[in-house]
């Protein structure tokens, strides 16, 4: 499973982690990744190998991660989703053909950049997730209707119709996020 979070402080408002626990076959797989979005040098992460490009999307957010960066620096203004699509990409090996799943993560993306404090979201291998944090689904249904332009978010992997996400509050804390209705593929 995938966990990506955001802090959410004056010292790291764009800061995402990325944490990854494998419980498959052969020895137990852990670690972090940061996607930093702050304008200006990035702190020293002594250890930690930070990509020297700026990433603008997140099939290069992806790349500079599948190259072993550990720390991905991003461009501003860029699609709010695409540190999680980049991260589900890079840890699960999506490609374009799975679109259920780049579209479930672009949801999940969408629904974490829109918290105000800090949030998780986790994601498994077919593109499901869950949003933890001091959230209700009403209120993450609002902030992703807003992003939903004509009803329709779209990205360059995935086009993503807003009625077919579907929101549950599971706990007080956390909501299950899934997709409902057939996708199609960005033009």
């Amino acid at each position: 499973m995938l966990r990506i979070g955001t802090w959410r402080s004056p010292e790291s408002v764009d800061v995402i982690a990325c944490g990854w626990h494998d419980d498959g076959p052969g020895p137990l797989g852990t670690g972090v990744k940061l996607i930093y979005g702050l304008p200006g040098p990035v702190p020293p992460f002594p250890g930690l190998q930070v990509g020297e490009p700026i990433a603008r999307s997140a099939e290069e957010i992806a790349e500079l991660l599948t190259r072993g960066m550990d720390v991905v620096r991003t461009a501003p203004g860029g699609c709010p989703a695409a540190p999680v699509v980049a991260a589900g990409i890079w840890h699960y090996g999506w490609t374009r053909r799975d679109r259920g799943a780049l579209a479930g993560a672009t949801v999940a993306g969408l629904a974490l950049a829109a918290q105000p404090g800090p949030c998780m979201v986790e994601i498994w291998r077919d593109g499901r997730s869950s949003l933890d944090g001091d959230v209700t689904a009403a209120a993450v249904r609002a902030d992703l209707a807003d992003r939903f332009a004509g009803g329709r978010y779209r990205t360059p992997e995935v086009t993503v119709p807003l009625e077919s996400v579907r929101l549950s509050q599971e706990a007080p804390s956390r909501i299950r996020i899934a997709l409902t209705a057939p996708l199609t593929a960005a033009r």
